[in-house]
């Protein structure tokens, strides 16, 4: 699972500021200790942002989660979907996504153009004011990588990535989520790649286009191809070893597993900003929440799913990654009436 630097965990939270509600409760939604406001360095896991950002989003009932002058209603992203999943090819998907987002809003004026063999997705924001710190420009061209990528089955290569606003201190991050050349301070938000991904044709079924939409904004943020990085990898041979409870090997074996050596292993791990025991708590903590909250598992039961010998310590370490106790989340995340049908103790 990717991770995303905090500063998107913090801007996009711009609008609840704004509007005075509460961003604490925000992040403890999400599973998102509120320490991480703290410290720059920290990075979150892309399904607590998603959450948040979903969060953010049924909040203030707008899509564009305050960054726009007038209320995109929630939904609307579903909207298109539907409209567009009668489409045959890329080109005509964005078309009509382009000219539906310009009917219903002037607030994300759309273009779609062609110029010297590439394909040209542009916008601009009408009122620039309302997003400080570019949240929402870059998110939007998240979303148009994301989703026609999702929808052709294959990642599009982009060629350029072009960006309104100055070079940010998370330039870094811009880089892994488009990996083009990124150029700044143009006159539009643009995402360029070769004008033949136009004609690809559309691979997705009604039933996936369905999930993929409850999902999000889960999957808009998944990095096309994400799925061969090593922390994948390292995900799914974790997940094989054992159906039905999680079994971690000593590093060396998971090396020689993986057809590497540790050295080269631990390597890789802090290029890409993790490490073997950051992978092991992401993994504990979704399962943990998916046992607890959705199955209804006791505390004792879910701590020795996750590798934990004693309930208290598994309730130490939930509160540590998500800053509530196990049925604290419970709680604020379905209200006080699950948290009680909950079996056992919560600490």
């Amino acid at each position: 699972m990717a991770t995303i630097c905090n500063h998107h965990v913090i801007s996009c939270m711009h609008g609840l500021r704004e509007n005075n509600h509460p961003q604490q409760q925000a992040l403890e939604r999400a599973g998102i200790n509120p320490a991480v406001m703290n410290h720059s360095s920290q990075r979150v896991h892309t399904d607590q942002v998603a959450r948040l950002f979903k969060t953010v989003q049924e909040t203030l009932d707008d899509e564009f989660m305050g960054f726009t002058q007038n209320n995109c209603k929630v939904g609307l992203f579903a909207t298109m979907a539907e409209l567009v999943s009668h489409c045959s090819t890329l080109g005509e998907l964005l078309e009509k996504a382009v000219n539906f987002y310009n009917l219903v809003s002037n607030d994300i004026p759309m273009r779609l153009s062609r110029s010297r063999g590439n394909a040209v997705l542009s916008f601009t924001m009408a009122k620039p004011e309302f997003d400080p710190e570019h949240f929402m420009a870059e998110f939007w061209l998240v979303i148009w990588h994301r989703f026609p990528s999702w929808y052709i089955g294959e990642p599009i290569r982009l060629k350029e990535t072009h960006f309104t606003f100055s070079a940010p201190q998370h330039r870094g991050e811009l880089e892994i989520m488009f990996p083009a050349d990124l150029q700044f301070n143009s006159s539009a938000n643009r995402l360029i790649f070769d004008a033949q991904y136009l004609d690809k044709p559309l691979v997705r079924s009604a039933q996936e286009l369905e999930t993929f939409v409850q999902n999000a904004p889960a999957d808009v943020m998944t990095i096309p191809g994400s799925d061969t990085t090593l922390e994948a990898q390292i995900e799914r041979i974790i997940g094989q070893r054992h159906p039905d409870r999680l079994v971690f090997v000593p590093m060396h074996q998971l090396a020689k597993e993986l057809g590497i050596s540790s050295q080269t292993l631990h390597r890789r791990l802090k290029e890409s900003a993790t490490s073997y025991q950051k992978i092991k708590d992401n993994l504990r903590r979704e399962v943990a929440i998916q046992k607890l909250v959705h199955e209804k598992l006791s505390v004792e039961e879910v701590a020795d799913i996750v590798g934990f010998t004693e309930s208290r310590s598994f309730t130490r370490a939930f509160k540590h990654w998500t800053g509530l106790t196990p049925r604290q989340h419970c709680k604020q995340k379905y209200g006080t009436k699950l948290a009680e049908m909950a079996p056992l103790t919560y600490k």
